[in-house]
């Protein structure tokens, strides 16, 4: 092998995968698979096509089928078997088709759950049909339906509870594929955030925290074992792939501030605070509430920087908020002297925010033996009802 070949291999391997601007054509989706399995994978191809016809574009402007053809392709880059390339597909498909008739005035919760149903068993009809047309092995076709089953979110659950669903379920095979296909499906999501607006680009970029400490746990947990090598292969690849997307949606919220702007000092003060605080303390990375009194040292901004987000997404909004409005505090007395509004503080805040959960997912990326203990689903799902829209709200227990 040359030099260049050799360069080319490490770039391929630091290389973060960029999305297509639009749907992926099936051709490339199934490069490589035996005709049985390309076959099957167009089938399904076929059948997501049909349904995202009928969709509003995205955010960005994009078609709607844009995203489940991504999340696709991303598998097919990672090596995945053509039935977790077919899973990504689909991963979405029964969860629209409910949206859909709920846009059409079904709103009863019994109704739903009839509907979920009885799409549920329109979905894995049309699955098995298009396998046996395929030659495609029915069993693994039935494995197809299980995990797009998994993926599915129950309009009643919070985010953590629908996807305790993918790491905690008792088919480890079911578990690995439908992490695969979630790794996908959010590193598409996080490299089309463009439309959102900063402090909710990191709200996304934690959700995908949560998945990378989750997938990675479940890398640990199959290291060596008697499973799949290739299954072992794509999750490594899928999970360092969609952090790295993850990484680099939350460097350029820090870096799209203009150095001549009056907050830059802020930033350039908050930089080296986190840095000190990596190097001296090393405290980043646990599940703590903040301690912030108007004394406290500057890195203290970036103590609890997991709980703060971890609240928000249990829809403990008044907890996240309070933790907010303490560093507003904090920021407008310790740095008086810079006389910045109100707006340049919050905007700092966010940048602190990015710069901290950016190395948390380097952390997760590069240290080996490193995972957020307590952030766990078979962890977080202990707050058992608090993961429920329902009794949100009735529910208060610290992570």
């Amino acid at each position: 092998m040359g030099s260049g070949d050799s360069a080319k291999t490490v770039f391929e391997d630091t290389m973060i995968w960029e999305p297509a601007g639009g749907p992926v054509p099936v051709d490339l989706i199934v490069l490589g698979m035996s005709d049985e399995d390309a076959n099957f994978v167009a089938a399904c191809y076929e059948m997501a096509r049909v349904l995202y016809e009928r969709l509003p574009p995205r955010k960005n402007g994009q078609p709607a089928f844009t995203h489940p053809t991504n999340a696709a392709w991303f598998l097919t880059q990672a090596q995945a078997q053509a039935y977790v390339v077919a899973a990504g597909l689909l991963h979405d498909v029964l969860e629209d088709r409910v949206d859909i008739e709920r846009g059409h005035g079904v709103r009863d919760a019994g109704q739903l759950d009839l509907l979920q149903n009885a799409i549920r068993g329109q979905f894995a009809t049309a699955v098995i049909e298009a396998s046996l047309r395929a030659g495609f092995p029915r069993e693994i076709a039935e494995r197809v339906v299980d995990v797009v089953s998994t993926l599915t979110r129950h309009k009643s659950d919070l985010y953590y509870k629908s996807i305790s669903g993918i790491f905690t379920h008792s088919d480890l095979d079911i578990r690995m594929a439908a992490s695969l296909v979630k790794l996908a499906d959010r590193m598409h999501n996080i490299m089309t955030i463009e439309n959102y607006r900063d402090d909710e680009k990191i709200y996304q970029c934690f959700k995908n925290i949560f998945i990378l400490n989750n997938a990675k746990q479940l890398r640990n947990e199959v290291a060596g074992r008697s499973l799949d090598e290739r299954m072992i292969l794509s999750l490594e690849k899928a999970f360092k792939k969609c952090g790295k997307a993850t990484f680099q949606a939350l460097l350029r919220i820090d870096h799209g501030q203009d150095a001549d702007a009056p907050v830059f000092k802020l930033i350039t003060y908050l930089a080296l605070a986190l840095r000190k605080f990596n190097l001296e303390f090393n405290g980043l990375w646990k599940i703590t509430s903040a301690k912030l009194g108007p004394d406290a040292p500057v890195y203290h901004v970036f103590h609890g920087i997991v709980n703060k987000y971890d609240n928000r997404l249990h829809h403990e909004e008044q907890k996240f908020q309070a933790q907010l409005d303490r560093e507003l505090e904090y920021f407008a007395v310790t740095f008086r002297d810079l006389d910045l509004g109100e707006e340049d503080l919050r905007r700092a805040i966010t940048y602190k925010d990015a710069m901290a959960l950016r190395e948390v997912i380097a952390a997760l990326l590069y240290k080996e033996d490193y995972v957020i203990r307590g952030f766990e689903c078979s962890r977080i799902c202990r707050r058992g009802q608090n993961c429920l829209k329902m009794e949100a709200n009735a529910q208060d227990v610290d992570a």
